[in-house]
């Protein structure tokens, strides 16, 4: 070897040496930094502007702290991004647990759970990966939430105001509505108390601005609670049932126990001051009158006892004018305290320029005197300032002064659906009210304005139930009057009538209610049908004259008419009147209702008629007043066909003597007054239309009143002429006539006189009618001698006679006209009667005896 190669070997070897020894003392050196046990303090974490979250992370490693780092790793891949929010400690003590702080939440971070990642390291940048990592829940940004704020005396006058977390108070203040009442505000704890100079009973806000740890902000005014009796550890007070109590603990989200001491009272409950405050409030309205024992955080003791306060509130008149106030009193169990007096609306609302408080005197009454308010139902509530304690009267009715009112001449207003309600308003003090009809739970209001232009002091309203939907449908009975139809309020369907039911009527003038009604619709009927008959060529079209004519005996209800008189068809039926106001009969046939005469008897292999009534054939007039209507027709003026249906465009046939008809009305459930067809009907017969005296030979006295006689089946009330006309070889020749009228039985008669005629005269009567198609009915007379009466009576009834005829008599002289009354009879309790027959009498029968035994002794001689 040569002295080279042992100089090269002699440094391998130590160099080798040198290694080992190196790579000892690197094993045997100091642990490599790293992060652990990562805690994260602040979770959940509202977004807002200074919102941050803290992480506590233990450095494993003593005697060494070359820097902690954390970061919110928002996109979860466990390495630091230059966009990922970051704090970093480097002055801790290696070894020890630090809290890395003030990782700000940026605004551009959703809402949502992240990775807060740490690591140690001397050398942090973009890429460095984390040791170990731990959760936060980020939420969206949410200002505080307001929880309470009680005003109590705790030996200074204070309002606490509780948030849902802690805050920052930029600006508070607690008022009675207009003015400051704070002193100072404090926060500790997360508890805010606002100072007071005094208590306040009056109604109290806090406004607040307060900012939450995250920069969120919130601003609100709320209400206050009074609590007027306060206890605390080891305290007892007396609370007025309905008052509020403070149970104050001696720090904050403490538990409360309350129970009822006595043993049948087993109140109980378990409740809580709450985050961030103190207080506890336990209300004593409702309670049982009993001692409360409250247990405070588990170890704290208080109690209130309960007391009746004895409020009661009376009202001196619960109905007055607008002119009035209102009048009353208030006392209680304890004097000289005071009572706020406010009138509340039929909303619950206070009517402003009603308020007043009174002062208990020592013997705890008091009186009030409430100024006017409008027309309305009121309440008026009394509350005890200090408890609060409250009461409410009976309600008290204000109707308006007399100066101007609008009332319904009835309460309660009945009519059936589908007719025309008469709503008869009447006005004092004022020309002008307007009428409501139902109300928006009824599915119907309507605003009708009406104005007495006739000065008599009302309007009467006409409303159409029929068509409410529109304005048409409404209108005044006396055309002097006016209306304005101001608005409608419905979801009933286009010609659709209103629903059965009862519909709220109020009347208000000047811009006031003054009154109620009551407009009661009723479901409408189909009643019945019924047939009259009258003279032919009778005048019937107004509702007055079918009245009259009926009262007159000149229409008459029948089964059996004659062939060419009027026919006369009643419906009775509600609920018509008012689409017989809006429309007519034609138009409502076939769509509202249906009025078929069809014949009962149309004889073998032949359809029945069915006559074709129409407004062209037939008068129609109706009395919605009456619920009636009648169809006048003439059956000489009406055709049939011989079809379902009338039908014009068929053949035609006229109605003959023995024809059978039903008249059937019916109203069709595919309209809008009935759900299902109703009907109703009734049969009649024509008959020939004849005349019939009563005797083929008429024996009548040489006397006045002689009476002549038959029977009809034309319709009473029809108009004959009876002729008395001398006959055969009677002289001196004459003529008698009178107008005489059928009666409701059917028979007719008049008294001619016949003094002037001799015996034997022989004469022919004629009965015939004046208007009709009824052929002449003649008979045959004779006169006779007239039968004597002679009456003695101590006592006599005299009756008169109603009727008058007309009797002309036409003899060689010139003709007379005179009128034949039936005189007074007389009837005697004794009577006396000589009479003689007809023809030759016994004084010319025994005069011509004589002659004759005359005759037969001169003819012997």
């Amino acid at each position: 070897m040569t002295a080279n190669k042992q100089v090269r070997a002699v440094l391998l070897a130590a160099l080798m040496v040198f290694s080992v020894f190196a790579g000892s003392i690197a094993f045997t050196g100091t642990a490599a930094a790293a992060a652990s046990s990562p805690d994260v303090t602040t979770t959940p974490v509202d977004k807002g502007p200074s919102a941050t979250v803290a992480v506590d992370v233990t450095d494993d490693t003593s005697g060494d702290s070359p820097g902690l780092h954390a970061w919110i790793d928002v996109n979860g891949d466990g390495y630091y991004n230059a966009s990922e929010p970051s704090a970093s400690d480097t002055s801790y003590t290696g070894g020890d647990t630090v809290s890395i702080t003030g990782i700000s939440v940026y605004s551009n971070i959703s809402a949502g759970t992240y990775n807060v990642s740490a690591v140690e390291t001397g050398s942090f940048a973009v890429g460095t990966q984390e040791d170990v990592h731990d959760t936060v829940e980020i939420t969206a940004a949410n200002p505080a939430d307001f929880n309470s704020a009680t005003h109590f005396d705790d030996g200074t006058p204070k309002v606490e105001v509780a948030f849902d977390e802690a805050v920052t108070v930029n600006e508070m203040n607690v008022t009675d509505g207009e003015t400051n009442l704070s002193q100072s505000v404090s926060v500790s704890s997360g508890q805010v108390n606002v100072t007071l100079s005094q208590v306040y009973t009056d109604d109290l806000e806090v406004t607040y601005n307060v900012t939450d740890t995250s920069g969120n902000t919130a601003t609100a005014t709320e209400d206050v609670t009074f609590a007027p009796i306060y206890v605390a550890n080891e305290s007892n007070n007396t609370a007025y049932q309905g008052s509020n109590v403070a149970v104050v603990a001696s720090a904050v989200d403490t538990d409360v126990e309350v129970e009822g001491a006595d043993d049948d009272n087993n109140y109980q409950f378990s409740g809580s001051t709450g985050p961030n405050s103190q207080v506890f409030v336990f209300d004593t309205d409702g309670k049982t009158l009993d001692t409360y024992q409250f247990t405070v955080g588990g170890a704290q003791k208080a109690q209130v006892d309960v007391r009746d306060l004895g409020l009661e509130l009376t009202v001196d008149d619960l109905n007055i004018t607008t002119k009035d106030g209102i009048e009353g009193s208030v006392s209680a169990n304890a004097g000289d305290r005071t009572v706020d007096i406010v009138a509340l609306d039929d909303d619950g609302d206070e009517v402003e320029d009603t308020e007043t408080t009174v002062t208990l005197n020592g013997q705890g009454e008091a009186d009030f005197n409430l100024s006017s308010v409008d027309a309305g139902e009121y309440t008026i509530e009394a509350t005890d300032a200090f408890t609060g304690v409250t009461l409410e009267s009976d309600t008290v009715t204000v109707s308006k002064a007399k100066d101007s009112t609008g009332d319904f001449a009835s309460s309660v207003i009945n009519e059936q659906v589908g007719d025309v309600a008469e709503i008869t308003v009447t006005l004092d003090g004022t020309d002008t009210g307007t009428v409501t009809i139902g109300d928006y739970s009824l599915g119907y209001s309507a605003n009708v304005t009406v104005e007495d232009d006739n000065d008599d002091g009302e309007v009467v309203l006409l409303f159409n139930s029929y068509a409410p939907k529109k304005t048409s449908s409404f209108d005044v009975d006396d055309s002097d009057d006016e209306y304005t139809v101001e608005d409608i309020t419905t979801d009933i369907p286009s010609g659709e009538t209103l629903d059965a039911g009862d519909y709220d009527l109020e009347v208000a003038t000047g811009g006031e209610a003054d009154n109620v009604a009551t407009l009661v619709l009723e479901d409408r009927s189909t009643d019945s049908v019924a047939t009259w008959t009258a003279p032919t060529g009778a005048d019937l079209t107004e509702t007055e004259d079918v009245y009259d004519a009926i009262e007159n005996e000149n229409l008459t209800q029948t089964d059996s008419l004659a062939n060419g008189d009027v026919v006369v068809t009643q419906v009775s039926a509600t609920g018509l009147e008012g689409a017989f106001d809006a429309s007519n009969f034609d138009a409502l046939s076939g769509t509202q209702f249906n009025l078929t005469v069809e014949q009962t008897n149309p004889g073998p292999n032949r359809d029945a008629k069915v006559l074709g009534i129409n407004s062209s054939s037939a008068t129609i007039i109706a009395d919605g007043d009456n619920d009636t209507y009648f169809i006048v027709y003439d059956l000489d003026d009406v055709s049939a066909s011989r079809t379902d249906y009338y039908d014009n465009t068929s053949t035609l046939y006229e109605v003959e003597d023995d024809d059978a008809f039903n008249a059937t009305f019916t109203v069709l459930e595919d309209g809008d007054l009935a759900e299902d067809d109703e009907s109703a009907s009734d049969e009649f017969e024509v008959v020939t239309p004849e005349l019939e005296l009563d005797q083929d030979e008429f024996a009548v006295g040489n006397a006045a009143e002689q009476s002549i006689s038959g029977t009809a089946t034309v319709a009473p009330g029809t108009e004959l002429t009876i002729r008395v006309t001398s006959d055969g070889d009677t002289q001196p020749r004459f003529l008698k006539t009178a107008s005489v009228y059928v009666q409701a039985d059917g028979t007719f008669s008049s008294a001619f006189d016949f003094s002037e005629q001799n015996l034997n005269d022989t004469f022919e009567v004629t009965a015939s009618v004046d208007s009709g198609t009824a052929d002449d009915a003649t008979a045959d007379g004779i006169v006779g001698e007239a039968m004597e009466t002679t009456t003695a009576a101590e006592t006599t009834t005299t009756e008169e006679s109603t009727e008058t005829t007309t009797t002309e008599e036409s003899t060689e002289e010139p003709t007379e006209t005179a009128t034949a009354t039936e005189e007074p009879t007389e009837e005697a309790t004794e009577e006396t009667t000589e009479s003689s027959t007809p023809g030759f009498g016994v004084v010319v029968a025994l005069v011509a005896l004589v002659a004759a035994a005359l005759l037969a002794v001169r003819r012997d001689n």
